[in-house]
């Protein structure tokens, strides 16, 4: 029986027995900016979904072999030679592996957050997480995903991970998300890819609101070569016609990235985590 036939069977629920065709999906969730800093105009959530991660870190483990590369590779370090032509050498190893990216945007200029959050900065982030989960999800989930999030510190009365998780599967009424679990993102490399795009597009983002000063040459390197791989012209928010957006979707929906809109996005307290 397919697998979407499983997932969409009237009055039954999925069978442990099914286990052979139940899709497993890895989401490797990194952030950018602070939402607690008055410096960063931008905060940003990033998502690598993949089927068959270990595609990816077998021929990302080459990439460091030839380089003789064991540091994290980071946007924020992105100040050398060494460290731009392994970027650019991950980034091929995700446009040509099936992989797909996908981020959400939030300009912190725009968003009431005593109205809808109460100035709780964590319950921000776990809102806009789930979001994005959903986003990639769909509405009609046909897998189950386990979700490996870069470390982002919470007191230890919030339970991101079982928040999360919770939430997600209440949402679709079936088991949609197996698990999270917050690493350090120098232990996975795939949430090292996540870091560079979600950087790079969102240092795109704050070249448009004339945000940078001083562009570091490496970063305009990575940004022009993501230009021109992706044959984009001049910003992921600027679309063929000429006119700024608030989305950029390359076509396969291999790079999605949407710059949250509270005016067309309804915000309520039943939509907030509690």
């Amino acid at each position: 029986m397919g697998l979407k036939n499983i997932f969409r069977r009237e009055n039954e629920k999925l069978c442990l027995c099914d286990y052979k065709d139940i899709q497993t999906k890895f989401c490797f969730m990194d952030e950018t900016g602070l939402l607690h800093s008055n410096r960063d105009k931008f905060f940003a959530i990033g998502l690598i979904e993949c089927s068959n991660p270990e595609k990816l870190y077998r021929r990302i483990r080459i990439i460091r072999d030839k380089f003789n590369y064991r540091r994290e590779v980071k946007w924020t370090n992105l100040d050398r030679m060494v460290r731009f032509e392994v970027a650019m050498e991950f980034f091929n190893v995700f446009v040509e592996e099936e992989a797909k990216f996908n981020c959400i945007i939030l300009n912190k200029e725009e968003l009431d957050f005593e109205k809808y959050f109460q100035n709780n900065l964590y319950k921000a982030y776990k809102n806009f997480s789930i979001n994005l989960l959903k986003l990639v999800l769909g509405r009609d989930p046909n897998g189950v995903s386990v979700v490996l999030s870069d470390n982002y510190f919470f007191p230890e009365a919030e339970d991101f991970e079982g928040s999360v998780k919770r939430i997600s599967n209440d949402h679709y009424k079936k088991f949609v998300v197996a698990g999270i679990c917050q690493i350090d993102s120098m232990s996975s490399d795939i949430l090292q890819i996540t870091d560079l795009i979600l950087g790079a597009i969102v240092y795109d983002l704050k070249k448009q609101n004339g945000l940078v000063e001083k562009q570091n040459q490496f970063k305009r390197k990575f940004l022009n070569f993501l230009y021109q791989k992706l044959k984009i012209q001049g910003s992921f928010f600027i679309n063929y016609e000429g006119h700024k957006t608030r989305n950029f979707v390359l076509c396969g929906d291999k790079i999605r990235a949407t710059v949250f809109d509270p005016k067309r996005s309804i915000v309520s307290k039943k939509n907030c985590v509690k």
